[in-house]
């Protein structure tokens, strides 16, 4: 009975610790999608700024995501 009480609390604060880093490590993946879409852009359009390259991949990117 009490293996089985270690296994609940470790698979209980597995789950807490998952659930919190999906949060603060979501953000950090949509930036780096976000750098990545603007080098992109700006490579394949050369008359691009990096400014409008940037407005546009967060567009195209948050349309993505929902």
């Amino acid at each position: 009975m009490y293996k089985n009480y270690k296994i609940w609390l470790f698979f209980g604060a597995a789950v807490i610790f998952l659930y919190i880093s999906i949060g603060k490590y979501e953000e950090f993946s949509l930036q780096k999608s976000i750098s990545a879409c603007v080098l992109a852009k700006s490579k394949i359009k050369k008359d691009m700024s990096p400014q409008e390259a940037k407005i546009a991949c967060e567009v195209e990117i948050k349309q993505k995501k929902k």
